[in-house]
């Protein structure tokens, strides 16, 4: 019977246990079919109570046979019961199995349909950013006090594998007042797609996530990569895509005075987060920025700049290394409009804010510290952190951007120096720079490419370093309109450029120490200038012009402020001066007045023209002309000097150094002529020594001058001078040979300013026997005076000499005839008429001179010595009375020794007087036959001759008779050029001679 008991109540324990297990079953049917009512009920009031949460929970459906769980529309609301966050609906698929075996909660997918986030930044509070959401948890986020530290322990292990969001909504509204730091305009989430596989809390391991959603409707957000949720690590890619930044304005306007009228930016980045031994360590890798279509206006609605596209490629910042690299940036069709203001001023500058000095900020890195108690410390931050030790927060970030290229671009410029808005643009502009980098001392090579204007292109080729900063290149500028000088010459010079291109090729060498200042600036290469055309803006003639001009080897030193240059070539050069009606010239009005300048602009000019130094080696003229005009005489005179080629060496301003000058050329295409010598008068104390020569001028292109203060034209004959003019100080003297050849004066010319001159004697005085007249004329004159003119200086010594000429013929004369006493008087013994040995050695000089000078004729004219030569001439006729007695010639020099004369004496004397010597020596109580008897008897018959003006004509027109006879008989002048004038005898002639002048 004892085997058969336990075997009966086996089956009524096993119906216990099931029935036992129907009852739990059923009780926690009936418990999970209550549950989401009661958590329905009561939750909200409870949370509200406790917390502060105001809450609307959705329906909540468990499913059983499946397990799931299923919470419909729920919302949390602030206190104003607007909802903050909410859902349409929360599906929950738990993996029952699963968590029971891992001990943990195992979810097989999650899903949260339509999620709303309504956040709004709320008015700071000391400092403190608030947030609508953050202010209804306020009470469930503050920290509840702890007396025990809690034992640290493994956290619950959840593991859900699927997560999705579908059709999210999170709208950001800032409450603040736009002008607040941080304003944004109202932001907006929409289509917000989140999906999370796999997701585990456990260490180490990564979540795959991917988010897409929308911003404000025409951006896009993306997202994939891996996430470890315990730690916050990870790596992924994130992309925006047209967003537009025209709701993002007030980030930057504390800063710049500017609207975007248009623009919208593309972004995707490759970033990594994970823990190092000093914290999180991040990168961020392959990361591209372009910003499109971008219009910036200033506020008065001005549009001063736009581009196609910004890009930056292949972006990398790593946080450890404290690095920020760009593979490249590239800017398409940029535009930028600017002004230059008077005062050299850039109207950009004013969209600059300026900013009030940052006030010191409260302990040393207060920022970081608020970043790190946000953010969820790992075990190793926690280490380091405790460890106090700093790390990276001195070290300077590093950059490097390997190049940056414009294309398309075009700067405008708009400046008022010369007084009117000018637009100058840079157009086509294109630019390479790189690689460029934190790192100054590397070097990155730089091109440029542009158009002035759209006409002259720009190039530069070369490269900079940032520190210290120097750039060296190639600059090529071809085909630049001189016009554009124009606008600032206009006030200053009275000119007009009409025409001319500018081109060059030069190497800048610039470079700067290390505290910024200048260290080196040079300017090597050459220049060339085409077709330039200056005209005279008061009578719009021209004024300079060349065909060409070549300048190489320039070599400019902006440090020693010296500059060299090899060589300058002018092919054509053309320049006009004139001499106006006023007697002003044209170069002396071009300089337009200009207002006083300051006393300090004085000052600060000076200071600035220190000591520049310059040197051409050598400048050259090919085919040149020069044209000379003077409109202040009666008639018009113009000359030119054409086919002008020759050099100048060694042109300078350095004290000590002189320019050796040797030009030739033509005036009027004919007459050559020479310059040669040396000058420097760009010095304080001028050196010049030069020689000029000119061969047959054409004489009849001075009539103008000859008209004018002569009277007459010229109607014939050459010009040769050999001018020489030394400059010693400033005294300058000249010494001028002048040649004439066929000189003939032409018809008389009715002037005022002509002197009445005898200049067809002046003319034959100076004219040799070819028809030739030379002249030596010295100048002198001190540049000191203020009246100097080397003009006047010549013309009055030209005048000289003609007056003297004229007024002193036969001194002209003595000279020509290497003599030094006049030859315009023969004095005569008295009483004879014959010419003495002097006199003849005197008219052989004279005839030598009139041989030479075949157009001149000469006039004789006799004189005599009223008293004098009448008691000579009653002698001379008593010597023939007595000759007559003795029938031999009577000689009263010889009575003494002649007894004949005696008796002859005797008996003229009693035939004249009735009384014999006898009767005049007892009057005169004197011996008869003494000497003295006879004398009184001579003077007394001379005294009874009668002489009269006759007498005397005749004796003077015998010595006229005999010069002429002399000179044309033993000189063999001509007789139809000697003229023997009638002698006229006054008493107040007291000279025995002959007078001779001249005449043509």
């Amino acid at each position: 019977m004892n085997t058969t008991e336990p075997a009966s109540h086996k089956p009524r324990f096993l119906r216990y246990l099931a029935y036992a297990f129907l009852l739990l079953l059923i009780l926690i049917t009936l418990l999970l079919w209550q549950t989401p009512r009661l958590i329905q009920r009561y939750l909200p009031g409870w949370l509200a109570e406790h917390y502060g949460l105001q809450l609307t929970l959705g329906e909540i459906d468990v499913g059983l046979r499946n397990p799931s769980l299923t919470l419909g529309a729920t919302a949390l609301l602030d206190a104003k019961q607007q909802p903050i966050i909410g859902f349409e609906q929360l599906f929950i698929t738990p993996n029952l199995q699963a968590s029971w075996q891992q001990k943990g909660v195992v979810l097989s997918a999650v899903t949260l349909t339509k999620p709303v986030v309504q956040l709004q930044r709320l008015a700071d509070k000391k400092g403190d950013v608030r947030l609508n959401l953050t202010d209804a948890l306020a009470t469930l986020l503050s920290p509840a006090p702890s007396p025990k530290p809690e034992t640290a322990s493994a956290p619950l292990l959840v593991d859900i594998a699927s997560i999705a969001v579908t059709d999210g909504h999170v709208r950001y509204q800032d409450q603040r007042k736009e002008s607040e730091p941080g304003w944004l305009p109202p932001l907006n989430l929409e289509k917000v797609a989140l999906k999370l596989d796999n997701l585990r809390t456990e260490a180490n391991h990564p979540t795959a996530y991917q988010l897409n959603a929308a911003i404000n409707g025409k951006s896009s957000l993306a997202a994939h990569g891996k996430l470890d949720v315990m730690s916050g690590m990870g790596q992924g890619k994130v992309s925006l895509k047209q967003v537009e930044l025209t709701p993002f304005a007030p980030l930057w306007a504390p800063y710049l005075k500017l609207d975007l009228a248009k623009g919208h930016a593309n972004a995707e980045v490759e970033y990594q987060l994970k823990e190092g031994k000093q914290g999180v360590l991040w990168q961020l890798s392959k990361g591209k920025l372009t910003l499109d279509n971008w219009q910036l206006k200033k506020h008065q609605g001005d549009e001063f700049a736009r581009f196609g596209q910004l890009a930056l490629s292949d972006l990398a910042v790593d946080g450890q290394k404290q690095s920020i690299q760009i593979g490249k940036v590239t800017l398409q069709h940029p535009l930028i409009k600017a002004t230059l203001n008077p005062q050299q001023e850039l109207d950009l500058a004013d969209l600059l804010i300026e900013q009030a000095p940052a006030k010191p900020v409260k302990g040393a890195n207060a920022a970081n510290e608020v970043a790190n108690n946000a953010a969820p410390k790992s075990a190793q931050q926690t280490k380091a952190a405790g460890n106090g030790k700093k790390h990276g927060a001195d070290k300077p970030w590093q950059w490097q951007i390997k190049q940056i290229l414009i294309d398309k671009g075009d700067l405008t410029l708009t400046e008022s120096s010369s007084g009117k808005p000018q637009a100058r643009q840079l157009s086509g502009l294109k630019l390479a720079l790189g690689p460029l980098g934190s790192k100054g001392e590397q070097p990155s090579k730089l091109t440029l490419a542009t158009q002035f204007n759209q006409s002259s292109p720009l190039a530069f080729d070369g490269q900079l370093t940032l520190s210290p900063f120097t750039l060296s290149g190639d600059i090529n500028q071809q085909g630049l309109p001189l016009t554009l000088a124009q606008p600032y010459l206009a006030d200053l010079v009275r000119i007009k450029v009409q025409n001319g291109l500018l081109s060059s090729k030069t190497r800048l060498d610039l470079a700067t120490t290390a505290q910024g200042g200048l260290s080196k600036l040079t300017l090597q290469g050459g220049l060339d200038v085409n077709g330039l055309k200056v005209v005279d803006r008061a009578d719009n003639q021209r004024l300079l012009e060349f065909n060409t001009l070549a300048l190489t080897g320039l070599t400019y030193d902006g440090i020693s402020q010296q500059m060299r240059i090899k060589e300058i070539t002018l092919n054509k050069p053309f320049a006009r001066i004139e001499i106006n009606e006023d007697g002003t010239t044209n170069l002396q009005q071009l300089l337009l007045p200009q207002p006083a300048a300051t006393k300090s602009t004085h000052a600060t000019a000076g200071s600035k023209a220190s000591d520049f130094r310059f040197t051409i080696d050598q400048l050259r003229t090919e085919q040149g002309n020069l044209r000379f005009a003077d409109r202040s005489l009666s008639q018009d005179f113009v000359a030119d000097i054409a086919s002008l080629g020759g050099q100048s060496r060694h042109i300078s301003n350095i004290p000590g150094q002189r320019s050796d000058l040797a030009f030739n050329g033509k005036v009027d295409r004919y007459a050559p002529v020479t310059i040669r010598g040396g000058t420097n008068l760009l010095v304080a104390n001028p050196i010049l020594d030069i020689a000029v020569a000119f061969h047959n001028l054409e004489l009849t292109t001075f009539t103008p001058y000859s008209g004018t203060y002569a009277g007459y034209a010229i109607d014939k004959g050459q010009l040769s001078m050999k001018l020489h003019y030394k400059l010693e100080g400033n005294r300058l003297e000249g010494d001028n040979d002048i040649t004439i050849k066929k000189l003939q004066l032409g018809e008389k010319i009715k002037s005022d300013q002509a002197k009445d001159l005898p200049l067809g004697l002046a003319i034959a005085l100076l004219s040799d026997a070819n028809g030739v007249i030379q002249m030596n004329l010295k100048v002198k004159g001190d540049l000191d005076q203020p009246d100097f003119s080397i003009g006047n200086i010549f013309w009055d010594v030209l005048g000289n000499t003609l007056s003297k000429a004229i007024t002193s013929p036969f001194s002209l004369l003595a000279s020509l005839a290497d003599g030094t006493e006049d030859l315009d008087e023969l004095p005569f013994l008295p009483g004879d008429p014959d010419l003495t040995p002097t006199q003849q050695e005197k008219l052989v000089k004279l005839a030598q001179a009139l041989k030479d000078r075949p157009k001149l004729s000469m006039n004789i004219r006799g004189k005599v010595n009223f008293n004098e030569e009448r008691p000579i001439l009653q002698r001379q006729k008593l010597e023939r009375v007595l000759a007559k007695l003795t029938g031999n010639q009577a000689d009263l020099d010889l009575l003494e020794q002649d007894p004949a004369l005696q008796e002859a004496l005797a008996q003229a004397y009693e035939e004249r007087f009735g009384e014999d010597l006898e009767d005049l020596a007892d009057r005169l109580h004197l011996d008869e036959e003494s000497t003295a008897l006879r004398a009184q008897a001579v003077i007394l018959l001379r005294d009874q001759q009668l002489i009269t003006a006759k007498s005397l004509r005749n004796l003077a027109m015998r010595r006229a008779q005999n010069t002429k006879e002399f000179l044309v008989d033993s000189q063999g002048i001509a007789p139809e050029r000697l003229f023997v004038l009638d002698s006229q005898v006054k008493e107040e002639d007291k000279e025995a001679k002959v007078i001779l002048t001249l005449d043509q």
